[in-house]
């Protein structure tokens, strides 16, 4: 197994430096208290996920490892593997090819205007063209919540002898591509 490590520029959102201290009624955003175990997916528009217009600004995620596997059955499979390495059911999502192409249509067509224009700006072409063209291959993800870099490690370990296609994990440090084969 050939492994090569592409290391990619970290996208950072960007955060206003002050707010007024009351916003008219229609600006004030609802405010969700969630448990320390609960996962702020960044992708995936289910009814469980936030709206597309209650997303950042700019794609950023960190904590996750992404893992294509060839069909939605072999992404379950590599999922029941990492259940039984010890995994959280709560921090493992199975994407279908089908589901992914829904929810880039869907996200598409819901967020706001300032969030098109900051995707114009920083959304990477190249990753959206490799993961939608993954799902239109019928390729499946299975998405990881892994909150340190040590826990992305062990996942990859665990599928190991999985048929995992590649691997992308948006670390704290920025984000790493592994290409397998």
């Amino acid at each position: 197994m050939a492994l090569s490590g592409v290391l990619l520029d970290r996208l950072y959102a960007a955060t206003p430096s002050h707010r007024p201290a009351r916003q008219p009624r229609l600006l004030r955003r609802k405010v969700i208290v969630m448990d320390e175990h609960e996962v702020v997916w960044p992708t995936g528009m289910s009814d469980q996920d936030p709206a597309a217009r209650d997303r950042p600004l700019v794609f950023a995620p960190e904590g996750f490892l992404v893992a294509i596997l060839a069909d939605a059955d072999q992404a379950e499979q590599a999922k029941a593997a990492l259940v039984e390495a010890g995994f959280a059911e709560r921090d493992l999502r199975v994407y279908t090819s089908q589901q992914i192409l829904d929810s880039w249509e869907r996200f598409q067509a819901e967020r706001s205007l300032a969030q098109r224009v900051a995707g114009a700006v920083t959304d990477d072409p190249d990753t959206i063209e490799q993961y939608f063209g993954y799902a239109r291959q019928g390729r499946s993800a299975l998405w990881v919540h892994v909150p340190a870099d040590a826990d992305a490690k062990r996942a990859v370990r665990a599928l190991a002898d999985h048929s995992v296609l590649h691997f992308r994990h948006y670390g704290h440090g920025g984000q790493e591509d592994i290409q397998i084969g």
